[in-house]
């Protein structure tokens, strides 16, 4: 017997594009701006994204014993536990070993959007033209985020550390052309 439940979902990729493959096309595009230089990489991130505080031990216990708690039903309806994706880009440059420059972490759920960016200090204070104003951004679209990414990339922090990974990387390969020669 049918029940005549909807039948025609799509089953493609091609309609989702998530914000970490949005952050991989702009690394390729870096990538190719670079001469392959500096590499802009986009990796699975297992922490902590955010700012948090530790509690003790005995604290947490403490709390715990004390309190009495009301458990609301909707908590145990809908979504159980959480499909979190959480990344991390960073640069490096193909000459620098042990080296990294941490840009911004990103959180998002199934549903890709809205995704939760946690930019570099120092970046957010540009791009909001202020000190302190924040560096957590909830985005709401595919187009939002690329346009951060955009002016994530273009500021004036990542330009300079693009800049010096280029003029490292080619000191080091001169230094190794030198020696071959040598």
């Amino acid at each position: 017997m049918k029940y005549g439940l909807k039948s025609d979902y799509d089953f493609s990729e091609l309609n989702v594009i998530t914000p970490d493959m949005v952050m991989r096309d702009i690394c390729d595009e870096l990538n190719e701006i670079t001469k392959g230089f500096v590499i802009g990489n986009v990796c699975e991130y297992e922490g902590q994204i955010e700012s948090y505080d530790m509690m003790s031990t005995m604290r947490s216990l403490s709390e715990s014993l004390a309190a009495a708690t009301r458990t609301d039903i909707q908590n145990q309806l809908g979504a159980i536990g959480e499909a979190n994706f959480k990344y991390e880009l960073y640069l490096s440059a193909s000459k620098v070993e042990n080296y990294k420059y941490r840009i911004l972490f990103v959180g998002y759920s199934v549903d890709g959007y809205p995704v939760e960016v946690v930019v570099e200090q120092g970046i957010a204070d540009e791009l909001n033209k202020a000190e302190g104003l924040g560096y957590i951004y909830t985005i709401e679209s595919k187009e939002e985020f690329e346009d951060l990414l955009v002016k994530i990339f273009n500021s004036k922090i990542i330009q300079k550390v693009i800049q010096n990974l280029i003029t490292v990387s080619n000191r080091k390969l001169r230094m190794k052309i030198d020696e071959v020669k040598g």
